[in-house]
């Protein structure tokens, strides 16, 4: 029984509170311009094969049919793919709940960058670099009822 209190019981408060960190970032997010402090756009992000996933799921001037235009040269593969339903955000590693070496795609603009995601504060935040340089977003959780009725200014 001391066994039991003194070394299983924290392993498996420890192992919870991994497991639980990690899937934090799936749901529902909105993001928030860094510059103009206005939602952007709302988010669906996901794990899938161990990899975090991002999908648009309402944005200003949203029409089910809206392709992306602007993905041309290095981005032909997403040239008039879907804007819903297609992943813009691809990060394969999870580092201490750091996801990173992958990609979000601008859809609006066909630019790609490469991108990091962590938690802070019970926030997103979302890195984009070229190069050097880079800007971070910061996104806030939301749910799924809240994406079906936002309006955009």
């Amino acid at each position: 029984m001391t066994f039991i209190r003194a070394v299983l019981l924290p392993a498996l408060l420890l192992l919870s509170l991994f497991t639980s960190a990690e899937s934090t970032v799936s749901g529902y997010w909105k993001s928030i311009d860094d510059q103009t402090g206005k939602v952007t756009a709302f988010w669906k992000l996901e794990i899938k094969d161990n990899r975090l996933l991002g999908y648009l799921v309402n944005y200003p001037g949203m029409k089910p049919e809206n392709v992306c235009m602007q993905c041309k040269g290095e981005l032909q593969e997403f040239f008039e793919k879907p804007i819903i339903n297609t992943a813009w955000l691809n990060l394969s590693k999870n580092r201490d709940g750091i996801w990173e070496d992958g990609y979000i795609i601008d859809s609006g603009k066909g630019e790609k960058y490469k991108a990091k995601v962590w938690l802070e504060n019970g926030s997103l935040m979302m890195r984009g670099y070229i190069g050097f340089f880079f800007r971070t977003q910061t996104w806030l959780r939301t749910d799924q009822a809240a994406v079906a009725q936002a309006k955009f200014e």
